[in-house]
């Protein structure tokens, strides 16, 4: 129906109700088995068909509905698509939200979704989902930064990352004013902040681009930067299932 922060804002100002009562705290845990929901009157319930679209999302967006220094977002990009129910008709179709993050500087494959179930599947680390990125990181890494980051290291904060997949694709031909660098192949189960560009320097490679280029079982193939699609029943379960694990 909309946005968490959305939510938490029709909660608090009164315009939702659990069974027969206003509910003004967002935090309270309600059972869609037993308990109804209300806004604005209206029953809410999960009779909506699920939509799942692959977004070939392009470097300069960032990754929210409204950004208040007013730069460009992936919903300018997805335009009708995507957007919050109306306050005279919260139930209306089309909001999806995006399952995960990708910062301004980084492109590639961007799922949205009005599944909640979905999303969280493909973002909880317990579940272990991949993410393949492939990083163009300044200079050649050496085998010990590489079995760093295949191993495991402590990021700029302290924490720890896990064990990752990575390999070397190839080494570029170096531009104009620019030191060589290397693209690799970065596949990980952990969406911790920016992680691969702190990976990267934190073995002394500077992430220069970066483009994720699969999710699961699901690739950005051709996908055109700024391009969107909705995904079919297959590509949905192959999502949802545990056969997607690499």
């Amino acid at each position: 129906m909309c946005s968490r922060r959305e939510a938490q804002r029709w909660i608090a100002a009164g315009r939702v109700r659990v069974n027969r009562a206003t509910e003004r705290s967002p935090s309270r845990w309600i059972d869609p088995a037993r308990d109804r929901l209300f806004v604005d009157g209206r029953r809410v319930a999960e009779t909506k068909a699920p939509v799942v679209l692959a977004f070939h999302k392009p470097a300069g967006l960032v990754t929210t509905r409204a950004d208040p220094a007013g730069r460009p977002t992936v919903y300018d990009a997805l335009e009708a698509v995507g957007q919050p129910a109306a306050a005279d008709a919260p139930a209306g179709p089309g909001w999806v939200f995006p399952v995960g993050r990708l910062d301004r500087d980084t492109s590639g494959l961007l799922i949205f979704t009005n599944d909640h179930r979905l999303g969280e599947r493909l973002t909880s680390p317990e579940h272990h989902v991949p993410k393949t990125y492939h990083a163009r990181v300044r200079g050649l890494p050496d085998r010990e930064a590489i079995r760093a980051l295949r191993e495991g290291l402590a990021l700029d904060d302290g924490t720890l990352t896990r064990p990752a997949r990575v390999r070397v694709l190839g080494t570029p031909r170096p531009r104009p004013a620019e030191p060589g660098s290397t693209w690799l192949e970065i596949v990980l189960t952990e969406g911790k902040n920016r992680q691969v560009r702190r990976m990267g320097a934190a073995v002394g490679h500077e992430v220069l681009e970066l483009v994720r280029v699969r999710i699961g079982g699901l690739a950005l193939g051709a996908l055109a930067p700024g391009a969107w699609r909705e995904l079919g029943p297959s590509e949905i379960r192959s999502l949802r299932s545990r056969s997607d694990r690499q």
